[in-house]
Protein backbone atom coordinates (compact mmCIF):
# COMPACT_ATOMS: atom_id res chain seq x y z
CA UNK A 1 0.00 0.00 0.00
CA UNK A 2 1.24 3.64 -1.02
CA UNK A 3 1.29 5.79 1.78
CA UNK A 4 -0.69 8.45 1.76
CA UNK A 5 -0.79 11.76 3.92
CA UNK A 6 -3.99 14.56 3.22
CA UNK A 7 -3.17 18.40 5.10
CA UNK A 8 -6.27 18.71 7.13
CA UNK A 9 -6.36 21.34 9.17
CA UNK A 10 -6.85 20.17 12.62
CA UNK A 11 -9.42 21.52 15.11
CA UNK A 12 -9.72 20.65 19.18
CA UNK A 13 -13.47 20.03 20.29
CA UNK A 14 -14.24 22.77 22.61
CA UNK A 15 -16.59 20.39 25.23
CA UNK A 16 -16.88 16.61 26.08
CA UNK A 17 -19.67 15.74 23.41
CA UNK A 18 -18.15 17.92 20.31
CA UNK A 19 -16.43 15.44 18.59
CA UNK A 20 -18.31 15.29 15.62
CA UNK A 21 -18.79 19.02 15.14
CA UNK A 22 -15.52 19.45 15.48
CA UNK A 23 -14.75 16.77 12.64
CA UNK A 24 -17.22 18.05 10.53
CA UNK A 25 -15.78 21.38 10.53
CA UNK A 26 -11.79 20.12 9.88
CA UNK A 27 -13.15 18.12 6.73
CA UNK A 28 -15.62 21.30 5.76
CA UNK A 29 -12.06 23.55 6.83
CA UNK A 30 -10.40 21.13 4.35
CA UNK A 31 -12.97 21.30 1.58
CA UNK A 32 -12.80 25.35 1.40
CA UNK A 33 -16.75 25.84 2.87
CA UNK A 34 -16.93 28.27 5.34
CA UNK A 35 -19.07 27.25 8.39
CA UNK A 36 -18.70 28.33 12.17
CA UNK A 37 -18.30 25.48 15.01
CA UNK A 38 -21.50 27.43 16.33
CA UNK A 39 -23.39 26.79 13.50
CA UNK A 40 -22.53 23.36 13.17
CA UNK A 41 -22.96 22.43 16.72
CA UNK A 42 -26.71 24.06 16.15
CA UNK A 43 -26.69 22.15 12.55
CA UNK A 44 -25.57 18.68 13.96
CA UNK A 45 -28.06 18.91 16.91
CA UNK A 46 -25.05 18.79 19.56
CA UNK A 47 -26.15 18.22 22.84
CA UNK A 48 -23.70 19.59 25.84
CA UNK A 49 -21.47 17.03 26.91
CA UNK A 50 -23.49 14.34 25.16
CA UNK A 51 -22.90 14.87 21.54
CA UNK A 52 -25.24 13.93 18.49
CA UNK A 53 -25.93 10.96 16.60
CA UNK A 54 -23.72 9.85 13.23
CA UNK A 55 -26.97 9.77 11.46
CA UNK A 56 -27.03 14.04 12.09
CA UNK A 57 -24.56 14.23 9.28
CA UNK A 58 -27.46 13.89 7.17
CA UNK A 59 -28.19 17.90 8.49
CA UNK A 60 -25.35 18.36 6.23
CA UNK A 61 -26.65 17.86 3.45
CA UNK A 62 -28.79 21.33 3.50
CA UNK A 63 -24.77 22.74 2.83
CA UNK A 64 -25.04 21.35 -0.78
CA UNK A 65 -22.47 18.39 0.79
CA UNK A 66 -22.90 14.57 -0.07
CA UNK A 67 -23.50 12.43 2.81
CA UNK A 68 -21.51 9.15 2.11
CA UNK A 69 -22.34 6.54 5.22
CA UNK A 70 -20.51 3.24 4.92
CA UNK A 71 -20.26 0.51 7.57
CA UNK A 72 -17.80 -2.62 7.47
CA UNK A 73 -15.06 -0.62 5.75
CA UNK A 74 -11.37 -1.68 4.90
CA UNK A 75 -8.37 -0.49 5.00
CA UNK A 76 -8.41 -0.14 1.29
CA UNK A 77 -11.81 1.21 1.38
CA UNK A 78 -9.79 4.22 3.81
CA UNK A 79 -7.02 3.95 1.20
CA UNK A 80 -9.25 4.56 -1.93
CA UNK A 81 -11.05 7.42 -0.51
CA UNK A 82 -7.46 9.12 0.55
CA UNK A 83 -6.03 9.01 -2.70
CA UNK A 84 -8.82 10.31 -4.20
CA UNK A 85 -8.06 13.43 -1.89
CA UNK A 86 -11.15 12.51 0.84
CA UNK A 87 -10.57 12.37 4.64
CA UNK A 88 -12.61 10.04 6.28
CA UNK A 89 -14.49 10.55 9.11
CA UNK A 90 -14.44 7.66 11.32
CA UNK A 91 -16.04 5.69 14.44
CA UNK A 92 -14.37 4.38 17.17
CA UNK A 93 -14.42 3.61 20.67
CA UNK A 94 -11.30 5.03 22.36
CA UNK A 95 -10.67 2.12 25.10
CA UNK A 96 -8.89 0.74 22.28
CA UNK A 97 -6.02 3.25 21.38
CA UNK A 98 -3.10 3.36 23.09
CA UNK A 99 -3.24 7.25 23.66
CA UNK A 100 -7.02 7.10 25.40
CA UNK A 101 -7.38 6.81 29.27
CA UNK A 102 -10.98 6.03 28.85
CA UNK A 103 -13.28 4.28 27.11
CA UNK A 104 -16.05 6.41 25.17
CA UNK A 105 -17.53 6.52 21.70
CA UNK A 106 -16.10 8.63 19.61
CA UNK A 107 -15.29 10.59 15.86
CA UNK A 108 -11.92 11.25 14.26
CA UNK A 109 -10.66 12.60 11.23
CA UNK A 110 -8.47 9.89 9.08
CA UNK A 111 -6.07 11.75 7.35
CA UNK A 112 -3.54 9.30 6.18
CA UNK A 113 -2.08 5.45 6.30
CA UNK A 114 0.80 3.67 5.23
CA UNK A 115 1.50 -0.27 5.58
CA UNK A 116 1.79 0.07 9.22
CA UNK A 117 -0.24 2.98 10.86
CA UNK A 118 -3.11 5.26 10.20
CA UNK A 119 -2.90 9.02 10.81
CA UNK A 120 -5.89 10.52 12.71
CA UNK A 121 -7.28 13.73 13.51
CA UNK A 122 -8.47 13.28 16.66
CA UNK A 123 -10.52 16.45 18.25
CA UNK A 124 -10.37 15.64 21.68
CA UNK A 125 -6.31 16.06 21.79
CA UNK A 126 -4.31 19.04 20.44
CA UNK A 127 -2.08 18.33 18.17
CA UNK A 128 -2.50 16.23 14.74
CA UNK A 129 -1.77 14.00 13.16
CA UNK A 130 -1.85 10.98 15.79
CA UNK A 131 0.24 8.10 14.51
CA UNK A 132 -1.68 4.83 15.47
CA UNK A 133 -1.00 0.88 14.30
CA UNK A 134 -3.26 -0.44 12.64
CA UNK A 135 -4.21 -3.26 14.81
CA UNK A 136 -5.11 -1.30 17.52
CA UNK A 137 -7.08 1.17 15.17
CA UNK A 138 -8.53 -1.83 13.73
CA UNK A 139 -9.84 -2.95 17.44
CA UNK A 140 -11.50 0.53 18.09
CA UNK A 141 -13.19 0.64 14.70
CA UNK A 142 -14.49 -2.55 14.67
CA UNK A 143 -16.85 -2.02 17.79
CA UNK A 144 -18.55 0.97 15.59
CA UNK A 145 -18.87 -2.37 12.82
CA UNK A 146 -16.51 -0.12 10.74
CA UNK A 147 -18.17 2.83 10.25
CA UNK A 148 -17.21 5.70 8.32
CA UNK A 149 -18.35 8.82 6.54
CA UNK A 150 -17.08 10.92 3.43
CA UNK A 151 -18.65 14.48 3.09
CA UNK A 152 -17.96 16.14 -0.14
CA UNK A 153 -18.83 19.14 -2.33
CA UNK A 154 -22.40 17.53 -3.90
CA UNK A 155 -22.18 18.59 -7.89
Amino acid sequence: MDPVHLVVPHLQQRDRGDCLAACAQMILTYLDISVTYDALLKQLDIKPRLGAPVSNLRFLEKLQLSVDYQSFGTFEDLHDQLRQKQPCLAFIKTGELPYWTENVDHAVVVVGLDDHYIYLNDPAFPTAPIQVEQDEFDLAWLEWDEKYVVLSVRD
